[in-house]
């Protein structure tokens, strides 16, 4: 079962939580905004990503509305990830509830 979260439980982990944030939209997107001190995962950097994160660390995934981050998180939860949460919504809601909150490359 997807770990679902709101733009809203997911600023709450971040501020409180040492965790770790990828985005999966287009390069494009994720260059024009993103929350701040997310990584941009692509299939390009997927490898490294797996590597080098950290599977017992919280990790949020958004992508453009919530639907895909929901395939994402179960791709890492089958890569033993234990703490992945898709976030309702995705950037499009957090831009809204939290537009002081996003940055570009």
């Amino acid at each position: 079962m997807i770990n679902r979260i709101s733009c809203e439980q997911a600023a709450k982990i971040l501020a409180e939580q040492d965790c770790q944030l990828v985005d999966i939209r287009d390069p494009q997107s994720y260059q024009n905004g993103h929350i701040p001190n997310s990584l941009h995962l692509s299939d390009a950097n997927l490898d490294d990503f797996l590597l080098a994160a950290e599977p017992d660390k919280p990790t949020l995934i958004v992508c453009y509305h919530g639907n895909s981050s929901q395939g994402a998180a179960g791709f890492l939860m089958e890569k033993d990830f234990t703490q992945v949460y898709s976030v309702d919504g995705g950037f499009s809601q957090w831009q809204l509830l939290y537009p002081k909150d996003v940055e570009q490359s």
